[in-house]
């Protein structure tokens, strides 16, 4: 061992190790090829020049482990009062806790068990991450295994590492462990798997985020199964849509996926065996004033917990008419005070959309906030109706040229609740979300024609014409 008796450097009194002044004359080197413009550079060079790199960084990886294998024999760590080398190691390169320690445990085995792999990396015939990738599936074989059995799986992978970047040449690790100890591989990975898939069910998470400018935000972590289990469901929801009247499927992947759970969530409600507390369904109750459901001006509000600060209460005060009446109403000057829950609001528009088929409950205020009218589920089709509104116009949406089956449509009314339609067949019609949502926002109209079954009338900047569609013979009615 070198004893360094001066200052250390080269323009000390005392001596300086060549380890030293040669570090420097790198590191000026690598300074001047740093500052040396590139532009010059032939394109045909550029791959010569990032090999090279490649190899010096490989060969000065090398170095730096074999110094951090000696200065552990030499514990070096007590100068600097470190608990171990990994510590020390951390101190002086600013590692990670985990990339140190994977260092110094490199740095043992070059020395110690995979001296071949050692010296392919200092020769810069391999990478680092390589050799990481090979002292970890020497590592993995059973203690059992022989010298010589290790030492050539050592000599494939170093040869495989002439061919294979460092992803390839782990999943060869991998498969030689399978090779050699095919009980003890099985065991430990069923065992790696059991224990892997006990932590993802145990991690699962969901949490929704608060509800901003009509978007609301929802956290999801799932185990695979599960996962796979989601994406099976929403697959055939997902599908692009073929072009019909309403023109071509423009939506990201992204969307599709999006619309899609939307979709399977309405699947889900309408389930007979949905869940449900106190033997209710799921639904989600709306408060709107009666005048913005019927003109679809205004807005409502949606009473969930999905607002800024939470559910929270809001006072609603009106002065009531100079004389008593019937309704609770006390005389003139008397302030009535009703409580609602706060929430995200609603267009109007919306809220008559969600009033046709979804479970939820509109709470219909008048002027002054009392309450006029709490809608109730029998104001929904039932399945019955669901059932002769699919042998009536076939099982699928009605859109013309959609086919979404009908387990994932929702029933419109045609002329709607809220402006007196009935709850019947003559007044229904079976319609997927997406098609639902474009009855309500896009200008398209859809009646019962004289034939029994429901037709359309597309916007003027669809079919300036306005001629009626009728999907069930694929006519179109000159007006």
């Amino acid at each position: 061992m070198d004893i360094d008796l001066g200052s250390g450097t080269s323009g000390g009194a005392g001596f300086a190790h060549p380890l030293l002044a040669w570090l420097a004359d790198v590191g000026a080197g690598i300074d001047a090829a740093i500052e040396c413009p590139t532009l010059s550079l032939p394109l045909g060079e550029y791959e010569s020049a990032l090999r090279q790199i490649a190899v010096c960084e490989a060969k000065l990886a090398s170095l730096r482990l074999h110094l951090t294998r000696q200065a552990e024999l030499n514990e070096v760590r007590k100068l600097t009062g470190a608990a171990n080398a990994a510590g020390w190691v951390r101190q002086v390169t600013r590692m990670g806790r985990r990339e140190a320690a994977v260092s110094v445990r490199l740095a043992k085995a070059l020395d110690q068990t995979i001296r071949a792999t050692g010296r392919a990396l200092s020769e810069g015939e391999i990478s680092l991450g390589q050799a990481q990738v090979i002292e970890r599936a020497i590592r993995r074989l059973p203690n059992d295994v022989d010298a010589e059995v290790k030492a050539e799986a050592e000599a494939f992978l170093l040869d495989s590492a002439q061919a294979l970047d460092v992803d390839d040449l782990d999943r060869a690790g991998k498969h030689l462990y399978e090779v050699i100890a095919p009980e003890d591989a099985e065991r430990r990975i069923g065992k790696q798997l059991e224990e892997q898939e006990r932590r993802a069910r145990e991690n699962r998470t969901l949490s929704f985020g608060p509800a901003r400018d009509g978007m609301g935000t929802m956290f999801l972590r799932l185990d695979v199964p599960t996962l796979a289990i989601l994406q099976a469901l929403l697959d055939p929801l997902a599908r692009p849509r073929p072009t019909g009247p309403d023109g071509p499927d423009l939506r990201s992947s992204e969307r599709r996926q999006a619309d899609a759970f939307a979709e399977f969530l309405g699947v889900a409600q309408a389930a007979v065996d949905a869940p449900n507390r106190g033997s209710v369904r799921p639904r989600i109750t709306v408060t709107v004033s009666y005048d913005g459901l019927v003109a679809r001006l205004g807005s409502g509000t949606l009473n969930s917990v999905l607002a800024d600060s939470g559910p929270a209460h809001l006072k609603v005060k009106t002065q009531a008419g100079a004389g008593g009446s019937g309704d609770g109403i006390g005389p003139g000057g008397q302030t009535l005070i009703g409580y609602r829950i706060t929430g995200p609001p609603l267009s109007a528009t919306l809220v008559r959309q969600l009033a046709c088929d979804a479970e939820i409950i509109p709470v219909v205020l008048g002027g002054d906030g009392a309450v006029l009218d709490l809608g109730r589920g029998s104001r929904l089709f039932t399945s019955s109706q669901r059932h002769a509104l699919a042998e009536r116009d076939g099982y699928f949406c009605h859109f013309p040229d959609c086919r979404r089956p009908e387990k994932w449509t929702e029933a419109h009314h045609i002329n709607h609740w809220v402006d007196g339609g009935a709850t019947d067949l003559n007044n229904g019609v079976l319609l997927c979300q997406h098609h639902h949502t474009t009855i309500h926002t896009h200008g398209w109209t859809v009646r019962m024609g004289p034939d029994g079954h429901p037709e359309y009338i597309p916007p003027p900047w669809v079919d300036p014409c306005q001629n009626v569609i009728r999907p069930d013979d694929h006519t179109i009615v000159r007006r």
